[in-house]
């Protein structure tokens, strides 16, 4: 049992007292970090940003962070998870409250959302002018979603939802929308928040296939639960409640705070060492979310350092764990992403080679009984067999008359 996060975690600071206030549970330790990761993000909105050369080349970056939890049904406990960090915004102030919006909206319900005021009318007259002003101007929210990959489903009314998202993503001071829908719908001072949550399996089938175009699956932040974590607790202790109060405190703290974040000398030198000596990546799904990795680094250092120092200068050791931890569950990212985004045509050969990898060695007639049900007719096996063999993945072997598969050594290794 062990999640290859946890020696980066924070062991002070807000998001320290938030997993200290959550320990004893069954969540592994990343499942537990981003989803409070993207509520701090949510809070902090537009007011702290951090710009990278000159805004004429770079568009300045928001914390706004995009983090889907992605485990097989049933495992993980995604959904407890999004949800203790969504209960963390309870008692804040409305005025500091983030926008929760729907986790099942069309492009035009969410634009409407996002235009409309964010808080009711009756409170609104409760409040300061100029704080009405602010509150009426932003497009601002979390998208909050347990079913990730039916948010973006491929029907027929969800057209240009990923295109609008993907605008959306670098939270732009002013959006319209002449180019995805019908009539003149104007966004200013946009940012967006996305916490799910998903099994690989809906997020293969759902996603559209323009999901992987354009870039906007390399913006997302996918969570893949750790291979080695296994943990029941039948009875969890219930969380000190003092604790909870001390994080409201600090998200509260925290969405006050406004500004430029800057560079220590030592941050850049290592930011640019780092960035100039990343090698160029296989193109593909995975090379683009290599190549956008510095835009989920520095979101992440922004939320670190602002929940250990509160200051507005990013400094080199937040740098540095916000790399380690990215770096901790790249490995399952990117064979996630690797699942994914496999065409539909592709997907039993990609079933059977994960038989093959977790056996070995199987005999055919096994392997039928467990890959038969996808396969859309009995001469896909042969071919898929016949195809492996090519690439050296698998070997053919008699035992005792019958047939058998073993793996190469070679993929064994992987």
């Amino acid at each position: 049992m062990k999640d290859a996060i946890t020696p980066f975690l924070p062991k002070e600071g807000l998001i320290a007292d938030y997993l200290y206030f959550i320990k004893g549970g069954e969540e592994c330790p990343r499942f537990q970090f981003f989803p409070f990761v993207a509520i701090v993000g949510s809070v902090i909105k537009r007011n702290i940003f951090f710009q990278r050369a000159s805004n004429i080349t770079f568009p300045p970056v928001f914390p706004s962070m995009w983090v889907i939890l992605v485990a097989p049904q049933g495992v993980g406990k995604k959904s407890s998870s999004l949800r203790t960090a969504r209960n963390m915004l309870n008692d804040l102030q409305p005025n500091l409250k983030p926008r929760i919006l729907a986790s099942k909206l069309t492009p035009e319900a969410l634009v409407k959302a996002l235009a409309s005021p964010m808080i009711k009318e009756e409170v609104l007259k409760e409040v300061p002018i100029e704080t009405a002003g602010i509150i009426r101007k932003e497009a601002q929210g979390l998208m909050y979603s347990s079913e990730f990959g039916v948010l973006l489903g491929k029907e027929k009314y969800n057209m240009g939802i990923i295109a609008l998202l993907t605008d959306l993503y670098d939270c732009p001071e002013e959006w319209n929308s002449e180019t995805i829908l019908h009539g003149d719908q104007r966004l200013y001072n946009c940012c967006l928040t996305i916490m799910g949550a998903s099994t690989p399996d809906w997020l293969q089938s759902m996603l559209p296939s323009d999901a992987f175009k354009g870039g906007f699956m390399s913006r997302l932040l996918l969570v893949s639960y750790p291979q080695d974590w296994y943990m029941r607790v039948a009875d969890p202790p219930a969380p000190p409640i003092e604790y909870y109060e001390r994080i409201t405190l600090g998200l509260n703290n925290i969405a006050r705070i406004k500004g430029q974040m800057l560079w220590t000398p030592e941050s850049k030198e290592y930011f640019e060492y780092w960035y100039n000596h990343l090698g160029a990546p296989e193109p593909g799904p995975k090379a683009q979310y290599l190549e956008r990795k510095q835009d989920h680094l520095i979101r992440l250092a922004m939320i670190l350092q602002i929940c250990q120092e509160p200051k507005l200068v990013l400094e080199l050791k937040y740098l540095q764990q916000a790399l380690n931890i990215l770096n901790a569950i790249e490995p399952e990212t990117l064979q996630m992403i690797d699942y994914i985004s496999v065409e539909p045509q592709m997907r039993a050969v990609q079933r059977i080679l994960e038989i093959m990898y977790a056996f070995k060695k199987i005999s055919e007639h096994e392997l039928l009984d467990r890959v038969w049900k996808h396969l859309k007719r009995p001469k896909d096996f042969d071919d898929i067999m016949l195809m492996l063999m090519k690439q050296k993945k698998v070997k053919p072997d008699t035992i005792n008359g019958e047939m058998w598969y073993i793996l190469n050594e070679k993929e064994e290794q992987k």
